[in-house]
């Protein structure tokens, strides 16, 4: 767990130096469901074992109270693949529950090399807006 966390630290130092997040902590990926594996198939012929779009909160690291608490914005990150792939979904919400989620796309280039955080050189592979309000 505390990987992790200093993962998310140097992965908001970053890429993310200017976002003030009221939340940060781990997530975990819902299996995909047997409709959603059938069409996929049907659609691409690709038979998918993981989905990357509904997630739940597994734990939360640290709360940020000094944020204005009319508005949520909360960061969560995956656990590492063994490619060094990982995840992070930020989720803002204002006033009116107004707001999005959006799905980033890490790799750590010198994940074999280093087991020290503070060595990992982060690349963002990808973002994607999964949901909005």
């Amino acid at each position: 767990m505390n990987l992790l966390r200093e993962l998310l630290n140097q992965t908001i130092k970053v890429h993310f130096s200017k976002s003030k997040f009221n939340i940060f902590g781990k997530l975990e990926w819902y299996p995909p469901t047997e409709k959603e594996i059938k069409k996929t198939f049907e659609k691409r012929g690709i038979k998918i074992s993981q989905q990357r779009v509904r997630y739940f909160k597994t734990d939360e690291f640290e709360i940020n109270s000094e944020v204005n608490s009319s508005v949520f914005y909360q960061l969560l990150i995956s656990q590492i693949e063994e490619d060094g792939i990982f995840y992070c979904v930020s989720d803002h919400k204002s006033m009116g529950n107004v707001g999005q989620k959006i799905r980033y796309k890490f790799q750590i280039k010198n994940f074999q090399k280093s087991t020290n955080p503070f060595d990992y050189k982060i690349e963002l592979l990808e973002e994607e807006m999964i949901m909005t309000r």
